[in-house]
């Protein structure tokens, strides 16, 4: 018994060697095949989807997808960025792929790949990219860091076969056209030599057309290639650029032309489908359709968000979900690659941001449309009301300061000044009361700038009426000239703990279609949430004798530490950082100077315990699919060392740069100068809340990706309340 007792265990390593394969080995449970439907707008494929695709789009796990890239959306990009797990850029053209015996620059592709790589062996039935150096040089710099082809490159290091199929050429280009090629598909399956293992993305899978379009997709050659790939590669991408090309063709073609053309390529797309079906084995593959770059329409409406669809077991019919986005519905192009990689069983490398999809039950793709609609709506209110609101803001208030300053030298009777200073206490409500009424009014279905405007207007005149019986004290008291701030301090919390819903769809918020951040809070609301609570107490401290400064403020401040940086509700490091550095300021101050001397060391310290405890709780608390950008950046900081700290040290310098030279940077510089000329024309000057407004808007300056837009909306309900103090207390 005891000489058989080695070879029983020789035999149960190798069965659990073959029945459980290790992970990160390459064991595939299955085949991925990805349509890429290009310039295909979820709209256009909700009503004009044949009926197979339309049952299917059922059956379907569905969401929007962002198109975010290191540069424009160009299919270049959007393609590159899907293979690389992370924003990312293609070469120049981004489109130059050629099966390995066609000719370019009068060579064969495959001579011309040995001798640009030396490989001695010819690639024979593979795909080739031959610009992929150029990728690498672009995707190299010191505040980014992106890997082009790092899906296919894991897929071949697990010894996986990837194919490609099809392309969105308008024509098939002469032989040796240089910027001809419109083959996009490769950039998902090759590998870091620029290499596909098997596929034809050459004039063979095209056909003349029936329709407006000169060349349409030869659906049937695909079908046989296909069929023949499936045996050889585990990953396989089909380039079906029909739509890529009506969408091209579209500056030569009226409305009516479009729409009927869409509808008949989406029919024949629809019978192409109905033969893939019967070929994919559903019990073990995933299929995945999607739009890498939105059509040109939506590119200049601002409309960014594309379909994404995945049949499979593991997908179960639903919204699709992922803790990139965290709202349903809503997923990252940049989470393809990890999803990818999971289903193979394999580990997600280092260079990618991107996140693991699941799928959720409820929602059909009609609530995808309504939420496209909504987040389209904002966007548009976003890029039209905000730019006039802080141009606007920069340049009333040093002109309401220099009103307020030249009113009791006026040679006027004190009846007219008394109307002056009406009129600009009611000029100065107006703008406090601007940011909340922006924030309301982006709660409302409206889709139109004209409506958004009233509205928003219609909720700030409210918010002014106190300035019109400000001297009515038992109508008006004091305090109600802050109801705009007061409200704005305790809205944002509540909020928060709610789940955000008026984050997620405030003009001030943030946009989930450029993707700085998809959950917590935003910069600018940050901002505004702290500024107007310290507003608060600057207004408090002019009415009264004493600082209102007491331990009950303090842990007011620590608690917004925890609402504003817990991943969880805020996520927003830089926020919590300028909350905290506000308690510290505020808090029981030493008599002598050299008790502050030994005190900069502690405070130094509960800096970076705050800091310590953030990233590591999340990282090391949090489960792998829930932890937020904290715990992901220290995972990357585990992989990559320092460079993933340097990245984003640089890329925080380079956009504020970048913020120094626009009106952001104008709002500050002013709401600056007109909280610092009330403070000093105050009758009782606080140099403590001086000295925390600096300190606050200094942290939230440095340690945020758009410091200036924080620290802009920081001091601008303290430049507002400034601006009431002086007017309240002149009157008096």
């Amino acid at each position: 018994m005891n000489r058989l007792q080695p070879v029983c265990f020789i035999l149960l390593a190798i069965g659990l060697l073959l029945f459980f394969p290790i992970p990160g080995q390459g064991a595939a449970p299955g085949k991925i095949t990805i349509l890429l439907l290009d310039r295909l707008s979820p709209a256009a494929l909700s009503t004009d989807a044949a009926p197979f695709l339309k049952e299917k789009i059922d059956e379907s796990a569905r969401a929007l997808m962002t198109t975010n890239t290191a540069g424009t959306r160009s299919p270049g990009h959007t393609h590159a960025t899907l293979g690389a797990g992370t924003p990312a850029l293609s070469d120049q053209t981004g489109g130059l792929a050629l099966n390995s015996d066609e000719k370019w620059m009068d060579v064969e592709a495959g001579r011309l790949y040995q001798q640009l790589t030396g490989d001695p062996v010819f690639p024979a039935g593979k795909v080739i990219l031959p610009r992929l150096a150029e990728a690498h040089r672009l995707n190299y710099t010191s505040a980014r860091t992106a890997v082009p082809c790092l899906l296919g490159t894991v897929l071949k290091e697990n010894h996986l076969t990837t194919a490609v199929l099809g392309n969105s050429d308008p024509a098939p280009p002469p032989e040796g056209a240089l910027n001809a090629h419109c083959r996009f598909a490769p950039w998902l399956a090759a590998d870091q030599r620029g290499l596909v293992d098997y596929g034809d993305v050459g004039a063979r899978t095209l056909q003349p057309s029936a329709g407006v379009l000169p060349w349409e997709t030869d659906y049937r050659y695909l079908a046989d290639k296909y069929e023949a790939y499936r045996r050889k590669a585990d990953f396989i991408v089909l380039e079906l650029g029909d739509f890529a090309r009506l969408d091209a063709l579209s500056p030569y073609l009226f409305d009516r032309q479009i729409r009927e053309e869409r509808t008949r390529l989406l029919g024949r797309l629809d019978q192409f489908l109905k033969t893939l079906w019967s070929l994919v084995d559903w019990e073990k593959d995933l299929l995945i359709l999607l739009t890498p770059t939105p059509s040109l329409t939506n590119l200049k409406a601002g409309a960014y968000l594309t379909p994404c669809l995945i049949w499979g077991k593991p997908f179960p019919p639903g919204l699709l979900s992922s803790p990139t986005t965290r709202r349903p519905g809503l997923v990252a192009n940049v989470d393809l690659a990890p999803t990818i990689l999971h289903f193979f069983n394999l580990e997600t490398p280092a260079h990618t941001s991107g996140r693991l999809l699941t799928s959720l039950p409820g929602g059909d793709f009609s609530a995808l449309l309504r939420m496209e609609k909504r987040i389209n709506a904002i966007s548009l209110f976003r890029r039209k009301a905000v730019p006039v609101f802080v141009t606007g803001a920069a340049f009333l208030l040093p002109l309401l300061l220099l009103g307020a300053g030249m009113l009791p030298k006026l040679p006027v009777p004190s009846g007219s000044r008394t109307f002056y200073r009406t009129c600009l206490v009611i000029s100065a409500l107006f703008l406090s009361g601007l940011p909340l009424a922006f924030h309301l009014a982006s709660q409302l279905p409206l889709f139109s700038l004209w409506a958004f405007s009233c509205a928003a207007l219609g909720f700030t005149i409210p918010l002014s009426l106190p300035g019109w019986r400000w001297k009515k004290r038992p109508m008006f008291p004091a305090w109600s000239l802050m109801l705009p701030l007061i409200l704005f301090v305790l809205l944002i919390p509540l909020d928060l703990f709610a789940g955000a819903p008026l984050v997620k769809t405030s003009v001030l918020g943030y946009d989930p279609m450029l993707g700085a951040r998809y959950y917590g809070i935003g910069n600018e609301l940050a901002g505004l949430f702290l500024g107007s609570s310290l507003g608060v107490l600057f207004w408090l401290e002019q009415q009264r004798k004493k600082c209102p400064v007491r331990p009950w403020v303090i842990g007011l401040y620590l608690v917004s530490v925890v609402i504003l940086t817990l991943p969880g509700l805020g996520a927003n490091f830089g926020a919590g950082l300028t909350a905290l550095t506000l308690a510290l300021i505020l808090s029981p101050q030493p008599r002598r100077s050299t008790q502050w001397r030994r005190r900069l060391p502690l405070y130094f310290l509960v800096l970076i315990l705050f800091v310590a405890v953030l990233f590591a709780g999340d990282y090391l608390l949090g489960r792998p699919e829930g932890q937020s950008h904290f715990g992901l950046l220290l995972k990357d900081y585990r992989t990559r060392g320092l460079p993933a700290v340097g990245e984003i040290v640089r890329r925080k310098l380079q956009v504020n740069l970048r913020l120094f030279s626009t009106r952001w940077a104008w709002l500050l510089f002013s709401a600056l100068l007109t909280f610092m000329a009330s403070i000093f024309s105050s009758h009782r000057p606080s140099r403590l809340l001086l000295y925390a407004a600096l300190g606050g808007g200094l942290t939230g300056l440095l340690f945020n990706d758009s410091g200036f837009v924080f620290a802009a909306l920081f001091f601008y309900p303290l430049a507002t309340t400034g601006l009431l103090a002086i007017l309240v207390q002149r009157e008096n």
